[in-house]
């Protein structure tokens, strides 16, 4: 069984094998660290270290710079360039509704294992941002499929990737605020 450390200073809590000279975190030498106990099951530990959730969650976040980017670029090159970044902007938004997804539904296993219930406020605050963006990326896959990459879909396309990014960005700052939140059992 593992044993853990949790820096005094910062709260940073590690493996007590991967302790160095400093806090990774904080920076602080290793005297700050005090023996730390996770008041939870070995089980639960283990799907919670997967970090499964906050892996997944990377994904949509890629599709959707890719998306903006991409689009946004391609008002301003000539082809054949031009012709990649569209290439690579649809990969994207075909992508971009089953990442999504997948950060969703890891953040529903994350949440019922981390707190054993969905109805927290948090978590319940992150599920409606969650399912909005869910929404968005669906509309953004739709108004391709539609019209192609027509310049009018073009840039609504890269207002819903804007809007799509502030979700995102909620979405990893509630997130991060939970990084080391579980209830105990």
């Amino acid at each position: 069984m593992k044993t853990y450390v949790r820096c005094k200073a910062c709260g940073f809590i590690m493996d007590e094998n991967h302790v160095e000279d400093l806090c990774p975190a904080c920076g602080l030498p290793k005297t700050v660290f005090e023996p730390y106990t996770k008041k939870i099951s070995p089980r639960r530990t283990f799907i919670i270290d997967q970090h499964l959730h906050p892996i997944s969650v990377h994904f949509p976040q890629v599709f959707i710079a890719v998306i903006f980017f991409m689009l946004s670029l391609s008002f301003w090159v000539e082809d054949p360039l031009r012709g990649e970044f569209l290439i690579a902007a649809k990969l994207s938004i075909i992508a971009f509704p089953f990442s999504v997804l997948l950060g969703f539904i890891t953040g529903l296993i994350d949440g019922k294992i981390r707190f054993k219930k969905l109805k927290t406020p948090l978590l319940v605050r992150k599920a409606i941002v969650g399912a909005v963006l869910q929404l968005l990326s669906i509309v953004i896959l739709v108004l391709y499929l539609a019209n192609g990459f027509t310049t009018s879909s073009m840039l609504l396309i890269i207002v819903l990737s804007i809007v799509s990014t502030i979700c995102g960005i909620y979405l990893g700052r509630a997130g991060s605020t939970m990084f080391n939140s579980m209830m105990p059992g």
